[in-house]
């Protein structure tokens, strides 16, 4: 069983003065039905995390871990049955079971993704170097033949998932003026959400200790100069 936290960071949707297209309005809804199945699932995660640490605290010799791109293995899978058959404890039986459960719950989320996604026109599958910039500017050049000045257009007006991995799907709608796009996770082993969080944090930590270093500079500078050593002699 995969889960992948397919994590839909944005849909930027451009208008300009035409008429909605059913398709529109289904690409739309798309999103919206993925985007709150990813709130789920994120919930559910959470959970799971939970219960997988309660479990490890109670067997630290029996080491159940999760993959959050790839979900359990077969082997922790059958770990998990195996423990549950042999457990003794009720309240323990039901924490171990739990844990089962949760991983089923977000299965079957994932499953309606795909559903869902099944729906749309098959997407781009990021390679490696690709940005998304780039991938939207190709689509609307080279398969809707806008020129690059009014491709430039809409992609300037809408706002890019900054971080890419390999294995993204990114998808795409433009008709009679309408541009709309939303990045999912695919193959990818990190969402496009968890990936945007870990490097945000990251720019927050440089810039704080670029900031620390810089106060550290600044306080030097304001140093009043050593006094000069006394030498001991009379003036």
């Amino acid at each position: 069983m995969k889960i992948r936290l397919t994590c839909v960071l944005l849909t930027v949707l451009i208008s300009i003065g035409c008429q909605k297209k059913t398709n529109f309005e289904d690409f739309v809804r798309a999103e919206q039905q993925i985007n709150e199945r990813q709130q789920e699932i994120l919930k559910q995660a959470e959970e799971l995390n939970r219960l997988i640490y309660e479990v490890n605290k109670k067997f630290p010799d029996k080491k159940i871990s999760l993959d959050t791109a790839l979900g359990f293995t077969k082997e922790q899978q059958e770990l998990l049955m195996s423990m549950i058959e042999q457990e003794k404890d009720v309240s323990t039986k039901g924490l171990l079971q739990r844990v089962l459960d949760a991983e089923k719950q977000i299965d079957e989320l994932q499953r309606k993704i795909k559903e869902i996604t099944d729906k749309l026109p098959a997407p781009h599958v990021v390679k490696k170097g690709e940005t998304h910039r780039q991938i939207a500017m190709e689509y609307l050049m080279n398969v809707h033949k806008l020129d690059e000045k009014k491709a430039k257009e809409l992609v300037d007006r809408v706002a890019l998932v900054d971080a890419m991995e390999v294995g993204y799907n990114v998808w795409l709608y433009y008709n009679d003026g309408v541009f709309g796009t939303f990045v999912t996770q695919g193959e990818a082993k990190i969402s496009p959400y968890k990936l945007s969080r870990i490097m945000r944090r990251r720019e927050l930590e440089r810039a704080r200790q670029e900031g620390i270093e810089e106060g550290l500079r600044q306080a030097r500078q304001s140093l009043p100069a050593p006094a000069f050593p006394d030498t001991g002699k009379q003036q």
